[in-house]
């Protein structure tokens, strides 16, 4: 008697099937429609299971539940037979990886104050990934470019930044807290969370102890930052010396009635790369504050760049400092630290009659934007001067005070005009409500897009 095999199963001996006799397995993105195959040097959240790995990634529960045929092909479902691979992928091959013939772990304390043994993955990065590159380095750690491999299979690269936190309890929890809300965020502009383990890493020399670190897997951009695509090396004047020196000119130009110098363009974008850039921030930065959450440190660093199909599309990386917008009241910026980023709006390094700087909110973002507007436009900050230049990071926070209060706002005129004829009243129209001094004056991010959408002619 023929036994009648149930939807669920036909599911998988198809899934088998098309696993087992493919050299190559190219899933689409569950993000960013991104595609996935052996030779793409990058693939947007694209995970795949290959070859004898089936069974024991089936028995881990590396695949979606099972489904009826019926569900597989309706409307409604949004699937495919190619996007079985559940969206917890990294997550459950953590667990399988963690399965007692791998690595049994008793329930035991581990040497980290208040985490337990089995919250660390021994040897997972090294397992399921391959060091491709450094894309970045900074005081908390780095940033490398990994290539995910599953039984030889390339399932495409990855961001991985890499944190020592040793037994800073309180530091993982920071971290945690911007993993979780990375989790529950999901926007074509937005760089995208995959995974989050702890493993111990020797970050130095192969004799030097292991550091406990926190892995974070993320969506990875293959074209850079904003930072570097706009304002390429050049020989500026940096030092605080030197710095201070320029500032004493200007004022004296100033009290002597000299016109201004602009500074030299030093990388001139076309307006149609402008505008798409532009687009794209202003939506990821709608989608957080429209979810109730202000970014905070808005910069052209923190800005990342993905070319595909002879199109570039910019997302907002870096929610380290991302707050919600109810718990913004009374977060200020820390003006004893004596350093600052230049991207920083007026109204948080002005004191008020009390003696405390302003809050953070969604108009200090916008006026960040602002700030990254002019910047493509005009290669420069609105108050840099000529022959020298802020930094991001680094930037002496007394200099930067004197130069932001006194600037007297963005205002259009013949220098703009002459520099960049090329750009639209509509633009110059609405850098300079975003650069208001006053942050009432200033849109929000849902009406920047909005009138983007209505000025798609300019």
């Amino acid at each position: 008697m023929r036994m009648e095999r149930r939807p669920g199963q036909i599911l998988r001996k198809q899934i088998q099937r098309f696993l087992l006799s493919s050299s190559e397995v190219e899933l689409e993105s569950h993000v960013a429609g991104g595609k996935l195959n052996k030779d793409s040097a990058y693939s947007v959240g694209s995970s795949a299971v290959h070859g004898k790995e089936l069974l024991r990634l089936n028995r881990s529960g590396l695949h979606r539940n099972a489904l009826d045929e019926d569900d597989l092909q309706s409307p409604e479902s949004g699937m495919d037979r190619n996007s079985f691979v559940d969206t917890n992928y990294f997550k459950l091959l953590q667990q399988a990886d963690k399965n007692p013939d791998n690595h049994p772990l008793p329930e035991s304390e581990t040497p980290y104050a208040s985490i337990r043994n089995e919250a660390i993955s021994p040897n997972y990065f090294k397992t399921f990934f391959a060091v491709e590159k450094e894309l970045g380095r900074g005081g908390k750690g780095v940033v490398l470019l990994v290539r995910h491999k599953l039984d030889g299979v390339d399932l495409g690269c990855f961001a991985c930044k890499r944190i020592p936190i040793g037994d800073d309890y309180a530091w993982l929890e920071k971290i945690l807290v911007e993993v979780q809300l990375l989790s529950t965020l999901s926007h074509p502009n937005l760089v995208s969370y995959r995974h989050v383990w702890l493993e111990e890493f020797q970050l130095n020399t192969p004799f030097a102890p292991s550091v406990l670190c926190v892995f974070i897997l993320q969506q990875y951009c293959n074209a850079g930052d904003l930072k570097t695509y706009v304002r390429p090396a050049s020989k500026i004047l940096s030092t605080k010396e030197q710095l201070k020196e320029e500032m004493r000119r200007r004022i004296s130009r100033k009290a002597e009635g000299e016109p201004e110098v602009l500074l030299p363009v030093q990388r001139k974008l076309a307006f149609e790369e402008i505008y798409t850039i532009f687009k794209d921030i202003a939506s990821g930065l709608a989608y957080l504050h429209g979810n109730g959450y202000i970014h905070r440190d808005l910069k052209p660093s923190n800005i990342l760049l993905h070319a595909q199909d002879n199109e570039v599309r910019a997302l907002i990386s870096d929610f380290g400092e991302i707050r919600a917008d109810n718990q913004s009241e009374g977060i200020q910026y820390d003006y004893e630290l004596g350093i600052w980023d230049s991207y920083i709006a007026p109204e948080l390094i002005t004191q008020v009659k009390n003696g405390q700087y302003g809050n953070h909110n969604t108009k200090s973002d916008v006026f960040c934007l602002g700030l990254i507007l002019h910047s493509m436009c005009f290669g420069r900050l609105p108050f840099e001067r000529p022959g020298f230049s802020f930094d991001e990071e680094d930037t002496d926070s007394e200099m930067l005070r004197e130069l932001i209060v006194s600037w007297p706002g963005f205002q259009i005129n013949g220098n703009h005009r002459k520099e960049r004829p090329d750009l639209p009243q509509q633009l110059y129209s609405l850098m300079r409500r975003l650069l208001a001094l006053r942050p009432a004056e200033r849109p929000s991010a849902e009406e920047i897009v909005n009138a983007l959408r209505s000025e798609q002619n300019m």
